[in-house]
C-alpha cells in the first residue's frame, strides 16, 4: 500500500483528481501532465510531511463502508446504485440551457437556481480555458454566466479538486461537481478538514464509465485535420442530444462530428477503451454513489429520439432531494419520478462494466503486475469467462493506444471501423 502521494503516482493508482494539490497546507503539490494524464509533482522543500495528501487521496483506497455510514447513516441495499432516496428523469425548462448542455441541463440549472436563491455562494466546476481551449480549468463559479461557461461534458483529464484550495481559504457555502473519483476525494478530504465538511453543502456527482487521456482528443483533431494551435474553442458535447463535438478553428470553417448514432461518430473510439487510464478500470463506482445527487445521460429506448436531452437523476441525501424538489417547484426544471430499474436500464452496459465485471478484471490486473486500490467492503475477485474475455479486450486496447507507433496508425482508421470494433465488446456484454 502506498504511503506517499509520489508512491501513488508511481504505482499507477493516481486518479489525477487533484485532491492532494487542493488540500496541501503548504501548496507543495502541483498537478502536471505526464503521458496524457494529470499527476502530482511534489516540491520537497515545501513539503511538511503532514500526510494530509495521502489521507485525502482516493487513488490508493476508498473506505466506502465508513463513508456510507457517515454520509447516509448506513450501507446501501442496492449494490448497483448505492444509497438513494429517489430516481427521476428530467431537464432544464430553459430551452437554451437544455439544448447547449450534455443531457438536459439539470446540473447547470440546479447550480444557477442554488446561486440565485442563496443556497450556495459558489460552485466548484470545470470549463475549458480561454487561453488554451484544450486544457480544462477548475474554478469557483459565482454567477449564472460562469455556471453556463462550465456546462457540457469534458472528455479529457480534469484535476477538479485543485479548487478545494480556494474553498478552504474562503468563508461561504459551496457546491462541488465532479466524477465519482472527484467525489471520493472530496468526501475523504472532508474527514480530514472539518472546515470542508462545513462549507461544502452540495455534492453533485456525474455518472462515469471511464475517462479518456489527452491523447484521445489529439487523435480526434488529427483525424479532422486540425492542428492544436488552430483551435479557438472546443466542446465535446452540446447542440442538442446526444450532441456533437464542435471545434472553432482559426482561419477555417468550424467543424463538428457526432458523439454517437452515426457511422462517423467519435464515441466508439473512446468506448473501445482506447486512451483509457488503467486506474479507471479499477473503479467500482459508475453512479457517483457518495454524492448528494447523481446525474447522467438517460440512455433509454423511449427517449431515443428526444433531441433536446434528458437526465437520469438519483437523489441520495436530504440535501439532494430538497434542492431538486425546490427547483422543480420553482419550475426551473421539469422532473418525473421513475423506478430504480429505469436507472439500471439506462446505464446497463456501464453498470455491468463497473460492478459485475470488475471481479473478473482484478485477477487479470494481478497477472499484469498491477497494484490495485483497497476498497471497503472488499470486492470478491471471481468472475465469468466472458467478462475475462472483455477484460482482455479492454487492456489490449489500452496497451495498444499507449504505443506511439500504433497510436499514429489509428489516425488512418475510419470512424466506421471503430464502431464495428466496439460492437465486438458490446456483443460480449449482451451474452
Amino acid at each position: 500500500m502506498a504511503n506517499t502521494i509520489a508512491q501513488v503516482a508511481e504505482s499507477g493508482l493516481c486518479c489525477g483528481c487533484g485532491t492532494c494539490a487542493g488540500v496541501c497546507p503548504t501548496e507543495a503539490i502541483r498537478m502536471n501532465v505526464s503521458q496524457g494524464l494529470y499527476v502530482p509533482e511534489i516540491e520537497d522543500e515545501k513539503c511538511s510531511r503532514c500526510r494530509v495528501c495521502i489521507e485525502s487521496c482516493p487513488g490508493h483506497s476508498v473506505d466506502f463502508k465508513a463513508l456510507c455510514s457517515k454520509i447516509f447513516g448506513g450501507q446501501p441495499e442496492n449494490t448497483l446504485l448505492g444509497n438513494y432516496l429517489g430516481c427521476y428523469i428530467g431537464h432544464s425548462t430553459d430551452d437554451e440551457i437544455r439544448y447547449n448542455s450534455s443531457s438536459g441541463g439539470i446540473v447547470t440549472q440546479l447550480l444557477i437556481f442554488a446561486l440565485e436563491n442563496n443556497f450556495i455562494d459558489g460552485a466548484l466546476v470545470t470549463r475549458m480555458r480561454k487561453d488554451n481551449p484544450l486544457e480544462p480549468e477548475a474554478f469557483i463559479a459565482r454567477t449564472r454566466e460562469e455556471v453556463i461557461s462550465a456546462s457540457k461534458s469534458k472528455y479529457c483529464p480534469v484535476a477538479a479538486n485543485i479548487g478545494l484550495r480556494q474553498i478552504l481559504k474562503e468563508n461561504g457555502r459551496f457546491a462541488v461537481v465532479g466524477l465519482p473519483c472527484h467525489i471520493h476525494g472530496v468526501r475523504k478530504a472532508e474527514r480530514v478538514f472539518k472546515l470542508l465538511d462545513k462549507r461544502i453543502v452540495l455534492h453533485i456527482g456525474l455518472l462515469c464509465s471511464h475517462m479518456v487521456n489527452f491523447a484521445g482528443t489529439d487523435l480526434l483533431l488529427e483525424k479532422m485535420r486540425i492542428k492544436k494551435e488552430q483551435v479557438r474553442k472546443l466542446n465535446y458535447r452540446g447542440k442538442g442530444w446526444p450532441g456533437s463535438m464542435s471545434v472553432e478553428v482559426k482561419h477555417r470553417s468550424n467543424l463538428s462530428i457526432p458523439l454517437i448514432g452515426g457511422w462517423n461518430a467519435y464515441w466508439p473510439v473512446f468506448s473501445s477503451f482506447f486512451f483509457t487510464p488503467m486506474r479507471c478500470t479499477m473503479c467500482p463506482d459508475q453512479t457517483s454513489e457518495l454524492a448528494d445527487i447523481s446525474l447522467g445521460d438517460a440512455w433509454l429506448p423511449e427517449l431515443k429520439y428526444e433531441n433536446s436531452g434528458e437526465s437520469i437523476i438519483i437523489t441520495r441525501t436530504k440535501a439532494g432531494e430538497d434542492i431538486l424538489a425546490l427547483a422543480a417547484s420553482a419550475q426551473a426544471i421539469s422532473i418525473k419520478r421513475v423506478d430504480a430499474e429505469k436507472v439500471k436500464q439506462s446505464q446497463a452496459v456501464n453498470l455491468t462494466f463497473k460492478k459485475n465485471d470488475l471481479t473478473s478484471r482484478l485477477p487479470l490486473l494481478s497477472l499484469l503486475g498491477k497494484e490495485t486500490p483497497k476498497f471497503n467492503p472488499e470486492i470478491n475477485a471471481t468472475g465469468s469467462p466472458i467478462a475475462l474475455l472483455q477484460a482482455f479486450f479492454i487492456y489490449f486496447n489500452i496497451r495498444l493506444s499507449s504505443n506511439k507507433y500504433f497510436k499514429s496508425l489509428l489516425v488512418y482508421v475510419p470512424f466506421p471501423m471503430f464502431r464495428l470494433y466496439y460492437g465486438m465488446y458490446k456483443f460480449l456484454s449482451l451474452i
